[in-house]
């Protein structure tokens, strides 16, 4: 949602220079610019997506980086963001799941830019489906401009977000968290993996995505559609006696890490494996990972998964420190 970081590393993407469909122009005005719509689309067009909140932390999903592709082929001049890196923050950038595209309301462009996509994104089709390409892409909510809209709270329209019409906020210091220097969208799991009808001309169900366990506070790795919400753990909490460490790792416990995964959950899990701390997961802690689980019976590759983190969290819980008499 905010471009507010803890220890991020934004990637830019940029378009590649042939999108894969079939294209007919789209239903806008003259003067108005907007992504291509694709020919025969389905009369169905999916539901307003429901708000599923972020619990995971993973690189951008492919729709996510199809859209963020898109709207860079459709405005050359900008680019997108999309990776946040694995800390306690929680937002549809660490599930992999929303767009960051950088224009700017204060430039007479960029702010033509930024409304062109919300009345595309929001306009009633042929059909009369109200908001469609913003539910044929899995568009969850935009932020843009000192405004909110979301799918689930369609009928209040355009909301001031967080303040942001406020005279204290109006300075260039507040541009990044009232996203007036980006337009924000945070997608469906179904839009966020890109089998919405948009991409394949298919009406996608909803999909509540992955679901943390009882026993971690994070969700792994998405595995497949859930077509039910997830059900509701309340946050686990660290033993009193824990070490720094062990409060570090209950506080990360589940998120998924592997090659490229960088952030402060890869610091806690290298400290946990006594390795130097740099922060990512580089070569020499997937080595060690590998005999850490290979020693363990946990499997053969570098990824950090429920079982890794449960055995992580017994090996340093305080019974462990108890000597056995």
């Amino acid at each position: 949602m905010s471009r507010t970081r803890l220890g991020r590393t934004a990637t830019l993407l940029m378009a590649p220079p042939v999108l894969a469909l079939a294209l007919v122009a789209p239903a806008t005005s003259a003067s108005a610019k907007a992504p291509p719509t694709p020919s025969g689309l389905p009369a169905a067009v999916e539901a307003p997506a429901p708000y599923v909140g972020p619990n995971s932390c993973a690189k951008p999903h492919k729709g996510t980086a199809r859209l963020g592709a898109l709207l860079v082929a459709t405005w050359p001049v900008t680019s997108w963001s999309a990776q946040r890196d694995c800390t306690t923050a929680t937002s549809e950038h660490h599930d992999g799941r929303a767009v960051d595209w950088m224009t700017n309301a204060r430039t007479k462009n960029g702010k033509k830019r930024g409304d062109d996509l919300a009345r595309w994104l929001l306009a009633t089709d042929k059909r009369g489906n109200a908001f469609a390409n913003a539910r044929r892409l899995g568009v969850m909510y935009i932020i843009w401009n000192n405004r909110i809209w979301s799918s689930y709270r369609a009928s209040s329209g355009w909301r001031v977000y967080n303040g942001c019409t406020a005279k204290n906020r109006a300075g260039t210091a507040y541009d990044t968290t009232c996203h007036r220097n980006h337009v924000h969208l945070s997608l469906s799991w179904a839009g966020a993996r890109g089998y919405t009808s948009y991409w394949d001309r298919t009406v996608a169900g909803v999909n509540y995505g992955p679901c943390r366990p009882r026993d971690l506070n994070w969700a792994g790795g998405y595995t497949k559609r859930r077509a039910t919400p997830c059900p509701y753990y309340p946050r686990v909490s660290a033993p009193a006696g824990s070490s720094s460490l062990h409060r570090t790792l209950v506080a990360y416990s589940g998120l998924r890490i592997s090659k490229g995964t960088r952030g402060p959950a890869v610091s806690a899990v290298q400290r946990a494996l006594k390795l130097p701390v740099s922060g990512v997961w580089d070569a020499r802690s997937r080595a060690a990972m590998r005999s850490y689980k290979g020693a363990r019976r946990l499997g053969s590759s570098s990824v950090v998964g429920k079982r890794v983190w449960r055995s992580l969290l017994v090996q340093t819980s305080p019974s462990a420190r108890v000597p056995r008499t």
